[in-house]
Parts: C-alpha cells; sequence; structure tokens
C-alpha cells in the first residue's frame, strides 16, 4: 500500500481493455517509444504527480502492455466481453480503494489507454488544481473543448456507480460542481484509427500476436 500524504492524493485510472474494433487489434498494444501506447500514458500520469496508476485490462493483454517496472503501477482485470469503458473505470475505481485506502479528500484520475499526445504538463496542472480544491470535479480543456484527463473526489464514487453511460454524465449542468483547467495543449484527441497512429509515429508496424 502506498503511504497516505498530508495532501490530497490523485490515484489514475486508465482503461485498456478495448478489443480495438475500428483498427483490427487493440490499439492500447500499439509500439510507441520503446513501449506501447498504454505504457506511454502510464508513465505521463507518474511524471505528472500521480500517485499511482491503475490500468485496467484483460487477462490477454497484459503481457502486450510493456508497462513500467514500477510500483506505483497496478493491474486489475476486466475479463467481461461487451463490456464498455465506464465499467473498466469502476473496475479500476475499486481496485483503487482497496490498494491505496483513500479517503474522501483523494480524488481519481481517469485517462484512457489510447491518448498518447496527453503530456506531462497538462495533467500536472489539472492535479496541481485539483489538490487546492479537491471537492469539484476538475477537467482539462482547450479552445474551449473539454477533454482528458479527468479527476473526479473519491467521495463521488456512489454517482459513478449510479451512472448510465460514460463520464460525461458527471459535467452535465447543474449535476456537480466542475472545475475547467485550460491546458494549453490538445485534451480531446486520441489514436482511433491507422491513420492517426500514423500521424503519430509516421509508420505503421506489423500486426501484432495479439488476437481480439
Amino acid at each position: 500500500m502506498i503511504p497516505a500524504t498530508s495532501r490530497a492524493a490523485v490515484w489514475a485510472v486508465v482503461p485498456a481493455a478495448g478489443v480495438g474494433r475500428r483498427m483490427g487489434w487493440p490499439k492500447q498494444t500499439l509500439p510507441l517509444e520503446g513501449g506501447t501506447i498504454a505504457a506511454t500514458v502510464a508513465r505521463t500520469l507518474l511524471g505528472a504527480g500521480a500517485d499511482g496508476v491503475v490500468v485496467v485490462t484483460r487477462s490477454e493483454l497484459v503481457a502486450a502492455l510493456l508497462l513500467p517496472q514500477d510500483a506505483r503501477i497496478v493491474i486489475a482485470l476486466n475479463n467481461r466481453a461487451g463490456s464498455e469503458m465506464i465499467d473498466s473505470v469502476r473496475v479500476g475505481w475499486k481496485a483503487a480503494g482497496a490498494l491505496f485506502a483513500p479517503h474522501g479528500g483523494d480524488g481519481v484520475l481517469v485517462v484512457p489507454a489510447d491518448m498518447p499526445h496527453l503530456t506531462i504538463a497538462a495533467c500536472r496542472d489539472c492535479i496541481r488544481s485539483y489538490r487546492h480544491t479537491p471537492e469539484r470535479v476538475v477537467v482539462a480543456t482547450h479552445a474551449g473543448k473539454r477533454g482528458h484527463p479527468l479527476i473526479v473526489p473519491w467521495a463521488l464514487r456512489p454517482h459513478v456507480e449510479a451512472l448510465r453511460g460514460g463520464l460525461n454524465g458527471l459535467l452535465r449542468p447543474g449535476n456537480l460542481p466542475v472545475h475547467e483547467v485550460e491546458t494549453g495543449a490538445e485534451a480531446v484527441g486520441d489514436v482511433d484509427t491507422w491513420g492517426d497512429y500514423e500521424r503519430l509515429t509516421g509508420r505503421r508496424p506489423l500486426r501484432p500476436s495479439v488476437r481480439l
């Protein structure tokens, strides 16, 4: 268990259980910067000051993610066929509760595993903002568009459990107090197609050995 601190802790949850139907295989396993897309996201979050990272994935993808060997990174499994991203978020939230013993002032940062464009600076700004006012939902924005990361107070777990649909339901007007953080960088884009990946890396890799 990671020791508690006097300031609000922020635990990251990275949903990485998708099957990648649009690209033909799990995009979170695609090569990037000596690792994978998911590994890049995990390193970014730790570099930004997250206290720990829970990567939620399927059993058959664990080895293919090539996650850094870091005690602050843990894996939680979501092997349920047909599940949605919000289901992986809930799995990760439960794992964070069991591993890190968070309290009401702590926060859960959520960012999908297919967003390697996210910068350490943007994530750090959101974490700092949350720790300054840990009673609000924090969301990154750029040019008026909301995106990732999103940080939710641990105390709002019942709201997350009750959601029908994605986490965007927490951001609807009049729902919960929300603080927007202008990151000065794209906060929405992910790697969703081969075109996205080729623009990111300049190359298309050989098909990995992972099956959908």
